[in-house]
């Protein structure tokens, strides 16, 4: 009673202030309350397609990244002739919902709505869940408390726990968040280190173990069945650095890295994708490379000439493609947020590199440990590593292969997760 009387009266009235405040500067904010109007009325429309004498799996996917994690799960489900329900927090995943609304074993895919008194009863009172999924850490407090209420069972995937996070650290949220994990039916960890810090703060739970990340399966598939652009592949003499996922201080490191690197490889071609390829980040990345000669992929394609020294990324859904063109990749966020996806490039066949902040990253833990990737802090350290790669082809080539066997051996976690959730419903155990 207590933690729910802190988090209902205290700490969801003040984040959901703060996040009112915060919509007035922030564009995704103001997205995020504006597609919440009438989230009601579209789930009371929605729920006359819940067919009781079916299971339904309810997957909670923050954003785009965990819904791709679960995305092998969601299609083990689809053809077992499952229901399913599918929500995320951030308007950034809405766009991958468009993948499974057509199936007509989706109930509801939607953004989550806010907590809030009823909320969760609200939820599923209309979804009648058989159980329920998480991803990663991204545990709301009302949908556990109200699913255990039920005896709906309820299961963590691909699930991180920092040791350095407060989760992990602080004696506060520790008491919180140990009664939270306690719930779960099931907790199958990303990683090793994960599996430790989780054994930290809920001992003796029956049902932890090592999961892995059911996301390999989809990076690899969605890999080899992406279409190659009409851009020459990288060679000896002119390799292709791909720059996947950046944001600005990326970008000033990959410039200042680069000039230095083509006074000895001046053949060295660039492929730079920004994390959000508006035109306003485009312009900037046009005036920053202006030197060197850019031009923006969809104009290449169009009239395909000699590729410029610098490529710019303007449509999302490139990036798998043009790695499979590289000879290495740069993957962005680990200057800011984090890490984001290394999977990809290394599923196809490339060493990485990326900055300091990976933790946040099961798949970049397990390429560093293996030697196939490589953090660089600064400019001079970027350059370094480039050369180096760069100058033994056929190192670099081996590396590349070693990071796609990597992640090929990973790909079996989706049937391991799967089979987690497939346990805890009846219905699914007596399926193949």
């Amino acid at each position: 009673m207590l933690r729910r009387a802190v988090y209902f009266g205290l700490v969801l009235p003040f984040a959901l202030g703060l996040a009112r405040i915060g919509s007035l500067a922030s564009p995704k904010l103001r997205a995020g309350f504006a597609q919440r109007r009438g989230i009601w009325q579209r789930l009371e429309r929605q729920r006359a397609r819940r067919d009781p004498a079916r299971p339904l799996l309810w997957f909670h996917v923050a954003r785009a990244g965990e819904f791709l994690q679960m995305e092998p799960l969601l299609r083990r489900a689809h053809e077992r002739g499952a229901q399913l329900a599918v929500t995320v927090t951030s308007v950034s995943g809405v766009r991958w919902l468009e993948r499974i609304a057509p199936w007509p074993e989706t109930v509801w895919a939607d953004l989550l709505p806010w907590e809030g008194a009823g909320a969760a009863v609200r939820l599923y009172d209309a979804l009648r869940p058989s159980a329920v999924v998480y991803v990663q850490a991204d545990l709301w407090p009302g949908l556990l408390w109200e699913g255990a209420r039920r005896n709906i069972p309820q299961v963590l995937l691909a699930a991180r726990l920092n040791p350095a996070s407060g989760r992990a650290r602080s004696r506060l949220l520790r008491w919180f968040y140990r009664d939270l994990y306690a719930r779960l039916a099931a907790i199958l960890a990303a990683t090793d280190d994960d599996l430790a810090a989780l054994r930290s703060l809920v001992p003796g739970h029956p049902a932890l173990r090592m999961g892995g990340d059911p996301g390999m399966e989809t990076v690899l598939r969605r890999l080899d069945e992406t279409p190659l652009p009409s851009y020459p592949a990288g060679t000896d003499s002119q390799p292709v650095l791909v720059a996947g996922s950046t944001w600005p201080p990326d970008e000033a490191l990959l410039h200042s890295a680069l000039r230095a690197v083509r006074r000895e490889l001046p053949g060295l071609r660039l492929v730079l994708a920004p994390h959000e390829p508006l035109d306003e980040r485009l312009a900037a990345l046009e005036a920053l490379w202006r030197d060197a000669g850019t031009e923006r992929l969809t104009r290449f394609e169009a009239r395909p000439a000699a590729p410029p020294p610098v490529l710019l990324v303007d449509r999302v859904g490139r990036l798998a493609g043009l790695y499979r063109l590289g000879t290495l990749a740069y993957v962005g966020g680990a200057f800011t947020t984090g890490v984001h996806n290394v999977a990809e490039p290394a599923a196809a066949g490339l060493p990485v590199l990326f900055g300091p902040r990976y933790r946040n990253s099961a798949a970049a833990r397990l390429l560093l440990e293996g030697g196939l990737a490589t953090v660089v802090p600064d400019a001079a350290s970027l350059a370094a590593a480039l050369l180096s790669l760069l100058k033994s082809p056929a190192h670099c080539a081996s590396l590349g292969r070693q990071a796609r066997a990597r992640i090929e051996s990973l790909a079996s976690a989706a049937e391991t997760c799967w089979e987690a959730v497939a346990a805890c419903v009846p219905q699914l155990r007596a399926r193949p």
